[in-house]
């Protein structure tokens, strides 16, 4: 699977911290999608509606999310709502 480079760099987004200063863990997404520009966003957006809907297995999600190396890991039990919020929260 090709991972957009938008996709890789939003993973990286989530800094270090970051977490201790969001109100909670959709404030935290928020505040990682605001360091993307609109067109960015509407490519990881785009990127995570195919991932969701071709009902991609836990261990490519995590392949997908770590293709970034990010900081921050998500747990195989969240990971798939974790990346539907994500895409709940880019607004068209």
């Amino acid at each position: 699977m090709i991972v957009p480079e938008e996709f890789k760099r939003f993973t990286r987004c989530f800094l270090q911290g970051s977490f201790d200063e969001a109100i909670d863990e959709r404030d935290w997404i928020r505040r990682a999608l605001q360091l993307n520009s609109i067109e960015q966003r509407a490519v990881i957006k785009k990127f995570i509606v195919g991932l969701l809907s071709a009902e991609t297995d836990l261990g490519e999600l995590q392949k997908v999310w770590k293709s970034g190396q990010p900081s921050y890991g998500i747990s195989d039990g969240h990971i798939r709502k974790f990346l539907e919020d994500v895409r709940d929260l880019i607004v068209d």
